[in-house]
């Protein structure tokens, strides 16, 4: 599974995309204990997980084919 990362969050990724082994993952709240166990910085941080272009929710089901993406919060007008 590759992550697309988007704004500041590329500096704890050190990448604009991040390759991540699908193997425990079921659903967005598995990926998210795997991102904190791998990247703990991420924990004092605000970020939406996007799941085949819609915002996800923790119960939401990830499939191996899944198109995700880290965002930062969002502001403008």
């Amino acid at each position: 599974m590759t992550l697309k990362i988007f704004g500041k969050l590329t500096d704890i990724f050190k990448n604009s995309q991040y390759d991540l082994d699908t193997e425990n993952i079921n659903n967005v709240s598995d990926l998210k204990n795997l991102l904190y166990e791998k990247f703990p910085a991420l924990k004092e941080l605000t970020f939406l997980i996007v799941v085949n272009g819609v915002k996800a929710e923790d119960e939401q089901s990830i499939s191996g084919d899944a198109e995700i993406a880290l965002l930062p919060p969002y502001s403008g007008g």
